[in-house]
């Protein structure tokens, strides 16, 4: 018994990382989520940055790193906060969490400064979870 209960648990702990594809659907499901968590990051993290007024709007992407085998992705998608007066644009491009109002967002240029985040951002990440929780404020 404590062995099948030890292969189960390896089973479950790897499911992330599986070669088991998901169907078109699911991976659709999962980057609106990742895309619609980043963007509740991305307005905490304008809501309390006091550069931002309400004139700043939020364009963002889902994770790239989600395909139908990894559809939880890297954790970390990209956001850009804007503002377009004529003809200049006040832009900040963010890494935003897919998965934690915990982790929130960081300007990509510290993002990449760090290297302990700067590795994150790439491949499958086992670290996150799947199904990707839905967040809330």
């Amino acid at each position: 018994m404590k062995r099948f209960l030890a292969i189960f648990l390896v089973g479950v702990m790897a499911a992330g990382c599986s070669s088991e594809k998901v169907s078109a659907d699911r991976l659709e499901e999962a980057r609106q989520v990742a895309k619609d968590n980043a963007t509740l990051n991305a307005q905490l993290y304008r809501a309390a940055n006091p550069r931002f007024t309400g004139d700043y709007n939020i364009v963002s992407r889902s994770d790239d790193g989600q395909t139908s085998t990894c559809p939880q992705g890297d954790g970390w998608a990209q956001v850009s906060i804007m503002k377009v007066d004529g003809k200049a644009v006040d832009k900040t491009v963010l890494l935003c969490s897919t998965y934690s109002t915990s982790v929130g967002c960081y300007r990509e240029e510290d993002f990449n400064k760090n290297p302990n985040l700067s590795k994150l951002n790439s491949g499958c990440s086992s670290e996150v979870p799947f199904p990707i929780p839905v967040l809330k404020k």
